[in-house]
């Protein structure tokens, strides 16, 4: 049972990771000047795991937004399998759109179902299950799952701000994006 909690522990800190810090940001700026394309890029970032290309999509009052920017290149894998197409945009005279998208991610459930099994067969005690051991884990159940996906439509809320486009981060635009399970940020 311990180790149980300590994989989902695992999962749950690769998703904090991933929100709260991310890879060094490149020197190109994104195009924010349409809606769909300061969706796609906020979701390109998203998928890389770079903060600062995320915080260059939302404002500093957004959920996701972080002046960490440290490199946690190991949570990659578990957002790198993200695919997304822009459905429709409905623009408003007042400076917000709706980019309605369908996002696929893998399914975290079947992933973390994956990894309790391999736990369950895991031997040794709790002390050999470190975080390394948790990642190699997490890795390997996320392969075994890759064609195991959810694909979801999400209406994202993208406002004008200073002539650019800033997405909204919402729990719903969250939770599709980690495969289904609600982040803890």
């Amino acid at each position: 049972m311990r180790k149980i909690l300590l994989l989902l522990t695992s999962i749950m800190m690769a998703l904090g990771m991933a929100a709260c810090s991310g890879g060094g940001g490149g020197e190109d700026v994104q195009d924010t000047n349409t809606p769909e394309a300061a969706v796609a890029g906020y979701l390109d970032a998203f998928k890389a795991v770079d903060q600062a290309k995320i915080n260059e999509y939302i404002t500093e009052d957004d959920i996701m937004y972080s002046e960490d920017t440290e490199d946690v290149s190991e949570a990659k894998v578990v957002f790198e399998n993200i695919t997304y197409e822009v459905k429709s945009v409905n623009t408003d005279t007042e400076g917000v759109a709706i980019v309605t998208t369908d996002i696929t991610t893998v399914d975290m459930t079947a992933v973390m179902q994956s990894m309790m099994a391999a736990a369950m067969t895991e031997s040794g005690d709790i002390e050999a299950m470190d975080e390394e051991k948790s990642m190699e884990m997490l890795k390997q159940a996320i392969e075994e799952n890759k064609d195991n996906t959810i694909t979801k439509t999400v209406d994202i809320e993208v406002t004008k701000v200073d002539d650019q486009w800033k997405v909204k981060s919402t729990d719903e635009l969250l939770t599709v994006l980690s495969g289904g399970i609600a982040p803890t940020f």
